[in-house]
């Protein structure tokens, strides 16, 4: 299969010595640049084999040139932006001792991985009320605990430990929802979201791509999973069963990374025997957001359901499960191919941006009309007559996040793949300080 690699891909580089003397962080680096087939055949079955329709039936060798600028210096080279386990714990821990997040989240370990380490899962909403303010006006009949049951809505990424763009956009999502907005407490006190960072966190600490230690692709077995050999699938499957016997589930996104093909872009599961044209809905929204429309492209999106992918948790949560609205939401390792950041890779501060627009849009899709969203705001801050929310963005239609400061470098690709066609003799990648890039207007690389 072709990947981006042939289509102005640079790989991540990290300089100790830049790092120490000049404060930069990874950076888009290498020139000729090509990936392609080699003479070694590939003979694997089952999934993601050949024969499954996912495979191919020899290895891929990448080759680049990177030129080392510093004597003595150590270089750290990666596919993209690094997000390790120990990452997600120190955001975690972050998010969990700071005094203004900490009453909207409740952290538990989901189970232990294969080798002993924690699948954490959140419990995200409102001071932990599970129970919809009561609406101005209200009488009893819409006053009941019952009625006034909370919906949930799940999260999951980072199922494959090498799509380290999982982890950024959720980073974005676990932000957003704890934040002080005006729209991170309305989606607090409409939902309660149930959120499991990362899928395989024994992938993600012994530098698999793909695998578990059970050496099988977790996204693979949201089927049948075992609850000794997939124990993370396993268990998640039975939260969403659990919680949707108590209260209705009404969304389910699981968020990955994509080697071969541009853009932010979702997967979803329609029916050609029972079309079901409302899972269109959601995506299509977020193409329109203010922040989503910048990185997500309603036209990549896909609908259909191929067979080596029915046992995908996407697939799964929306047949088995019976949640319609269940996506995959795919981030590119590259760029954008339309929009102000054409022709740009995307770095860890668009990823993150992509989640905050993600969060915004449930906004659109269940509370669309405005007049709607400002008496529900008003029972938000009649329940919470302590808390003013005036110092945080207003409630404009397609968002009110606006643009974040802050990026590793996100040299141009077009110019990267120039420049590998005509010898590499351009070095492409902007070293930056997280405080002095606007991601609204990327800057070009200097040569």
């Amino acid at each position: 299969p072709d990947s981006l690699f042939n289509h102005g891909l640079q790989p991540v580089m990290y300089s100790t010595n830049a790092a120490d003397q000049e404060g930069v962080g990874w950076t888009r680096s290498g020139s000729e640049i090509a990936y392609f087939a080699n003479p070694y055949p590939r003979h694997v079955s089952g999934p993601g084999g050949p024969t499954s329709g996912e495979g191919s039936s020899s290895y891929y060798t990448l080759t680049f040139t990177i030129t080392f600028r510093r004597p003595g210096d150590t270089v750290l080279l990666a596919h993209s932006y690094p997000y390790t386990y120990a990452d997600h714990k120190s955001h975690l821990e972050g998010l969990l001792t700071n005094r203004s997040s900490r009453r909207h989240i409740q952290h538990s370990v989901l189970c232990k991985t294969l080798s002993g380490l924690d699948c954490d899962v959140l419990t995200i909403t409102e001071d932990g009320k599970e129970e919809l303010p009561v609406m101005p006006g209200g009488n009893s009949a819409t006053s009941n605990t019952a009625h006034r049951r909370k919906k949930c809505i799940f999260f999951t990424g980072r199922v494959h430990p090498g799509e380290t763009q999982a982890s950024w956009m959720m980073k974005g999502i676990l932000d957003f929802l704890t934040g002080d907005t005006v729209q991170a407490k309305l989606l607090r006190s409409l939902f309660i979201f149930k959120i499991v960072p990362m899928l395989n966190p024994d992938g993600v600490a012994y530098g698999n791509n793909r695998c578990s230690l059970s050496g099988v692709d977790l996204n693979r077995q949201w089927k049948k999973p075992s609850r000794t050999a997939h124990p993370t699938i396993y268990y998640t499957k039975s939260l969403i069963r659990t919680e949707k016997a108590i209260r209705d589930v009404v969304m389910y996104v699981d968020l990955h990374g994509h080697s071969r093909k541009m853009n932010v872009f979702m997967y979803g599961c329609d029916d050609k025997k029972k079309p079901k044209p409302m899972v269109r809905i959601f995506p299509k929204l977020v193409s329109w957001n203010v922040t989503g429309r910048k990185y997500f492209s309603f036209q990549d999106c896909s609908f259909s359901v191929k067979r080596a992918r029915e046992t995908t948790a996407r697939v799964v949560v929306a047949r088995e499960l019976g949640i319609p609205n269940a996506y995959t939401l795919e981030a590119t390792f590259c760029g954008a191919n339309f929009g102000p950041l054409k022709d740009y890779h995307m770095n860890n501060e668009h990823f993150q941006d992509m989640g905050r627009g993600l969060c915004d849009t449930l906004l659109d899709y269940y509370l669309p009309n405005a007049q709607q969203r400002e008496t529900f705001a008003a029972a938000v801050l009649k329940a919470n007559p302590s808390r003013d929310p005036s110092s945080g963005p207003g409630l404009p239609r397609g968002g009110g996040n606006g643009g974040k400061k802050g990026a590793n470098g996100n040299g141009n690709f077009a110019a990267a793949r120039e420049a590998r066609e005509g010898g590499g003799r351009r070095q492409f990648g902007v070293p930056t300080d997280t405080d002095t890039v606007d991601t609204r207007v990327p800057a070009r690389a200097s040569s």
